[in-house]
């Protein structure tokens, strides 16, 4: 059994940082502090306007003592010292620095100053000087280059700006990389410059020599099988998973991506592509693959707050049926110690104890099978059939006795893979009766068990994502961008009752603010409407509909409950009856919330047909245990809601500050959010569901609801009481509104939760 996959990416990355001249930090010289020496309590520069303190402070040794040891005079942090041989030094590579940034003039002072006995103050003075202007900028030697526009177009050279050596060599770096993926595996490029010193003037010509334009001639393929065992994969299969073909124009991304889709198999543990460097107008690719194991088991169990205690089961076949195929299998029990029939310690799953969906198992059960390639194209079909039982808390309920999923993702472009998929199931979403009604006016017994009965539900889904992020689990520059629309309708196969159109958006942008600190930005919104957009109000199912709040979208609003809420009556405390027979028969009830109420029992989510949340976050490296803890700054602002309802009459964003502890571990970003919420309770309508009355009706108790109540005569047997309520031909109305809670816990709300937040 193996437990570890080393992907592409990870050798690119340090491939990348190897070779690249100046990624290294002078910080890594640094030298430890011994007896006598002055500790660095604080660093300065003065003068500097064209580049920050973060981005001079990486070019040299010199380097202040660590936030938490300065400020809060902790002990065990970093501590810098001063080393007065490096200090001429650090002056220089400030110099040369700026010089090669276009500042030919620039001069820099030192200064130590003491700020306490053994602390001191390292003070660089730099006066910048007049920049040198770029005054023409030619390439030459691509006259025999079919796509020579295409080369040159966009580079970051600039004439009559600054004479900047670093994006003078970028420019090389980017004409060369483009040549070797149009045919050109030997292209080079060089820059030659003369510089007039007096004039602060600079002229730079780049040569360029593309050198012979070049194919793919014959494509050899070495593969090493696992020791004591044949070789697993026909080398046919791994020709068709490259995708390339002899006779093709050679493009240096075209072979990582080759390398790539081995990896992603999985089934390798080695993958190299290597040209022969002796080829003129046909190269040779020579592919050698290590084989890995073909098996891999996996079981695992953890504890969540929201689904108590869960196990899970997993087993991959690399190489189904010889093909390079992926079988997965995988189960997945979760909600135990609460769910029937493996209940009986609700006390230590409190949270999820308070969800009604919760009382059951939660559980998984499919196998997905992944095929390498399709059609000779750069696409991944899988097909996937499983049956499942999950809750949304507080929300819904859905039971699939039987499900399929069938897709494809194309990886035609590199970093936006497009995903088109189609489901089909038979099952059935169980919600709160006062969800029904409240939104979709649905309040008769029998139309409720009519919408959730075991029906047929298609959905055509078309999924396209752009990943430029530098990091999987916690980017620090970049961005994300995905797009995502659903449809299901009769026409795919779809219940007539099931119809609905969503679409949904989100957007995130990282920003790395120097010191390890990220600044990171993400917007989302969707919508979500029935045959058409014009039906607003029309029945959705309720695990399409759109919900927010919770350690992922807005941090000050527990889970789902962003928007509008419908709340449920605590037993005994809203219902009065009233009787006006001497016979001491009850012949009207008149429900109205006593005065003194202060709780309800329960809230349900009522999600929305529309959304919009926005996030912005400071994320801010530890001064201790820095590769371990991340310090989180962050604002959530965001609304959910309904059009077409008249119980939203205005829409205005919940704004929720907080803060946030993230530890970094072997399983993903495992982090606590405090959010604070300044809001009362947003005014709802409030039902009754009682288990006292003969056919445990839902009746709305809203005050001032208006609806006339009727009830039967006591049964003799079951000693129950059957009330009936006209049905509200405008639903329950929202007038209820729960008490505002004082004091500053009440307006906290904690979250837990794995993985960055966006």
């Amino acid at each position: 059994m193996r437990f570890t996959t080393i992907r592409l990416g990870i050798y690119t990355a340090l491939a990348f940082l190897a070779a690249s001249p100046g990624v290294k930090n002078a910080r890594a010289q640094d030298i430890e502090c011994q007896r006598g020496d002055l500790e660095v309590f604080r660093l300065v520069f003065e003068g500097n306007h064209a580049f920050s303190d973060a981005d001079l402070a990486k070019t040299i040794v010199t380097a202040p003592s660590a936030w938490a040891r300065r400020y809060l005079y902790l002990p065990f942090t970093v501590k810098h010292c001063l080393d007065r041989a490096e200090l001429p030094n650090d002056r220089a590579r400030l110099i040369i620095f700026y010089r090669r940034r276009g500042y030919p003039k620039v001069t820099v002072d030192t200064a130590v100053k003491e700020l306490a006995p053994g602390a001191v103050e390292v003070k660089f003075t730099i006066n910048e000087g007049p920049p040198m202007i770029l005054r023409s900028f030619v390439v030459r030697g691509l006259d025999s280059v079919p796509e020579r526009a295409a080369i040159v177009r966009g580079l970051p050279v600039r004439e009559r700006r600054r004479f900047d050596r670093f994006v003078i060599d970028a420019a090389a770096d980017t004409v060369r990389q483009r040549l070797r993926n149009n045919g050109y595996p030997r292209a080079d490029a060089v820059n030659r410059f003369t510089v007039n010193d007096s004039t602060l003037s600079a002229w730079d010509t780049l040569y360029v020599s593309p050198g012979p334009r070049t194919k793919i001639g014959a494509i050899k393929i070495t593969v090493t099988p696992v020791p004591g065992k044949k070789q697993q994969i026909p080398t046919k299969i791994v020709r068709q998973i490259m995708g390339l073909d002899s006779g093709e124009l050679f493009r240096e991304d075209e072979i990582i991506d080759a390398q790539r889709a081995l990896y992603q198999t999985e089934a390798y543990q080695h993958v190299s592509i290597t040209p022969d460097s002796n080829a003129d107008t046909l190269i040779t690719l020579n592919t050698s693959l290590a084989e890995a194991q073909m098996h891999a088991a996996r079981v695992g169990a953890g504890y969540g707050t929201l689904d108590c205690f869960r196990v899970t089961g997993e087993f991959t076949d690399y190489n189904f049926l010889n093909g390079a195929r992926r079988l997965d299998v995988s189960t997945r029990v979760s909600k135990i110690g609460i769910g029937r029939p493996l209940d009986g310690t609700p006390g230590v799953c409190p949270m999820a104890k308070k969800d009604v969906f919760s009382n059951r198992l939660n559980y998984y059960a499919g196998a997905t099978l992944r095929q390498p390639v399709f059609l000779g194209l750069r696409a991944f079909p899988t097909i996937t059939v499983y049956t499942q039982r999950v809750s949304e808390y507080n929300a819904y309920l859905r039971t699939t006795t039987v499900g399929g999923v069938a897709s494809v993702i194309w990886r035609g472009l590199t970093r936006t893979p497009i995903n088109l998929a189609y489901s089909m199931d038979l099952g059935r979403t169980e919600a709160q009766p006062a969800l029904f009604c409240a939104v979709f006016n649905l309040c008769e017994a029998a139309e409720r068990d009519r919408i959730q009965r075991t029906q047929q539900l298609a959905v055509l889904s078309l999924a396209v994502t752009r990943d430029n992020s530098n990091n999987l689990l916690s980017p620090t520059r970049g961005s994300i961008v995905r797009l995502e629309a659903r449809n299901s309708s009769p026409v795919i196969l779809s219940n007539r009752d099931l119809q609905f159109n969503k679409l949904v958006g989100d957007g995130s942008r990282y920003i790395s603010a120097g010191g390890g600190n990220v600044l990171a930005f993400r917007i989302r919104g969707g919508t979500v409407f029935g045959r058409n957009v014009a039906s607003a109000a029309a029945f959705i199912p309720p695990q399409e509909r759109l919900y927010a709040g919770g350690p992922t979208t807005v941090r000050g609003f527990s889970q789902n409950e962003l928007g509008s809420l419908i709340y449920i009556a605590q037993t005994g405390d809203l219902v009065q009856f009233l009787s006006t027979d001497p016979t001491g028969l009850v012949d009207t009830v008149v429900l109205a919330p006593r005065t003194d109420t202060t709780t309800f029992k329960r809230i349900v989510p009522v999600g929305g047909n529309t959304l919009l949340v926005g996030n912005v976050e400071l994320r801010l490296r530890s001064p201790f245990l820095p590769d371990l803890l991340q310090f989180t700054l962050f604002t959530d602002a965001g609304e959910v809601w309904n059009r077409g309802t008249p119980q939203v009459s205005s829409v205005k964003l919940k704004v929720t500050p907080g803060i946030q502890v993230t530890a970094f571990s072997p399983v993903g970003p495992v982090r606590v959010a405090i959010g604070y919420n300044s809001y009362q309770r947003p005014k709802g309508p409030l039902y009754y569901e009682g288990t006292e009355f003969g056919g445990a009706p839902l009746l709305c108790v809203s005050p001032l609801n208006g609806l006339p109540t009727h009830f039967s005569a006591r049964d003799p047997v079951t000693k129950l009481i059957t009330v009936t309520q006209d049905v509200p031909p405008n639903g329950c109305p929202a007038t209820y509104q729960p008490p505002t809670l004082s004091g500053l816990r009440s307006r906290l709300t904690f979250s837990f939760a794995i993985g960055q937040a966006f």
